[in-house]
């Protein structure tokens, strides 16, 4: 198939998707919500770490080495606590332990993973939250600011672009999905 066809096919699914009848009763956000939590924790283990290889290697994740990073997935009943171990993050259930925790609903999280929202005004508007240790929370934040979407393998910019299109196309008063040429 003709790459700029199989482009604007991907550009138009969302939108095509989320016009579906019916698609707005479904329980978003969907199937991932039942994920066993054993499978939870490491899927995201082993996903974080593939990830953010660079990032753990030029020590950027030095600061989670001792302490506890809870992040909370409110939509979806996501609660894991983040520690740096060894070469890698190691992700166990979530508690009230944890030095910072992040929390928000999995539309949140994902605007901020593919960069239709700065953290800031996530968390300025109160759609996500931080609790706990403020220095530790902006050092989390400020990560977040400095991953170059850019080296991310390109099936992961994709995904994530157009899973938030669908999620946009969902919401009433949201803006339009970008088209193959304005996104990533």
């Amino acid at each position: 198939m003709n790459t700029s066809i199989a482009r604007e096919i991907a550009s138009r699914m969302p939108r095509a998707l989320a016009a579906l009848p019916g698609i707005r009763k479904l329980p978003w956000p969907g199937p991932l919500k039942y994920l066993p939590e054993t499978a939870q924790l490491f899927a995201a283990q082993q996903l974080s770490n593939r990830l953010l290889k660079q990032q753990l290697d030029d020590g950027e994740l030095d600061f989670l080495e001792g302490v506890t990073l809870r992040v909370r997935i409110r939509d979806m009943g996501f609660d894991w606590g983040i520690t740096r171990h060894g070469a890698g993050l190691r992700f166990k259930r979530g508690d009230d332990t944890a030095e910072t925790t992040f929390s928000g609903d999995s539309r949140e999280f994902l605007l901020l993973a593919s960069r239709r929202e700065d953290p800031d005004t996530l968390f300025f508007q109160r759609r996500l939250s931080i609790e706990g240790d403020t220095e530790m929370g902006l050092q989390v934040k400020n990560l977040i600011d400095s991953i170059d979407m850019d080296e991310m393998p390109a099936a992961v910019n994709r995904v994530l672009n157009m899973s938030a299109d669908f999620v946009d196309c969902l919401n009433p008063g949201s803006s339009a999905p970008r088209t193959a040429q304005q996104g990533r």
